[in-house]
């Protein structure tokens, strides 16, 4: 009989054990969400290429005004395992999640559409984790422009939907669709001016590039120059001659000293 109590006792606590594990998230409250906003996530359609849903637009209206964050009234659950996500995001749908990523690409843009632009600019982060199946696309209400590419952020938000999107090898791919204010933990940031380092470093590349240029041409220079004497160390081997004309007379008398014959001949046969 005791026995037969104590074994009633174990299965009874191994139930509502299993009760209380399969139990699904989607029972819970939305994270003290107003109604307008759970009733248009409840219209949000999983799995497509675009996030302009009521859903996304109404947890975002909700989240520029709100003046608390995302897990301020119900704990964040912390996802480690973004596969779940995958696998059953309707029970995730309006609840705060925290993940951890590096931010893959920031981008800011704003609605076009004249009914949201009320809604302002955003921050697009697009996050990846080693070993997640899918990658996590977090919209931010906050100005996230000091984000670098690279970086490891953690962030709360609220989860809409699991997207759908092409990656540059044009592939289908999935990713988690979250929105909140901002991160949470951010493990590196930068300056703007930080952020555009290229153009300073192709700068420094020109200069110290035609720097070396102008060593190498003035070493040439110096290497030919040294081939041949410099115009200030040219000289004559005498002095110049005041005039010609004494030099021919002399040089004519010396002729006439060595041929004495020879006139008389050509004078003889021109008198013939």
């Amino acid at each position: 009989m005791r026995q037969s109590v104590v074994l009633a006792v174990v299965l009874a606590v191994i139930g509502v054990t299993a009760a209380q594990t399969t139990l699904p998230l989607q029972s819970q409250p939305a994270a003290g969400l107003p109604a307008t906003v759970r009733a248009a996530l409840e219209q949000t359609d999983d799995f497509a290429f675009s996030f302009s849903q009521p859903g996304f637009y109404a947890l975002l209206d909700y989240l520029k005004t709100a003046e608390r964050p995302p897990g301020f009234a119900h704990p964040p659950i912390a996802i480690e395992d973004w596969s779940v996500l995958l696998e059953r995001p309707a029970d995730f749908r309006g609840l705060p999640l925290t993940i951890e990523g590096r931010v893959g690409r920031n981008t800011a843009w704003r609605f076009e559409q004249p009914e949201q632009r009320h809604l302002g600019q955003v921050w697009q982060l697009e996050l990846w984790a080693a070993n997640q199946p899918i990658a996590a696309t977090v919209i931010l209400t906050q100005d996230a422009g000091d984000i670098a590419i690279g970086s490891t952020i953690r962030v709360t938000g609220y989860f809409v939907m699991i997207r759908q999107y092409y990656s540059e090898t044009k592939r289908v791919r999935q990713a988690a669709l979250l929105v909140a204010q901002g991160p949470t933990l951010i493990s590196h940031t930068v300056t703007h001016a930080e952020t555009r380092p290229t153009s300073d470093w192709i700068l420094g590349l020109v200069i110290t590039g035609t720097a070396a240029l102008l060593g190498v041409w003035l070493l040439v220079r110096r290497s030919v120059g040294r081939g041949r004497s410099p115009r200030s160390t040219l000289h004559a081997s005498g002095p110049a001659p005041q005039s010609l004309a004494d030099d021919l007379a002399v040089w004519a008398e010396e002729e006439a000293k060595r041929s004495p014959g020879k006139n008389d001949d050509d004078e003889a046969g021109a008198r013939r």
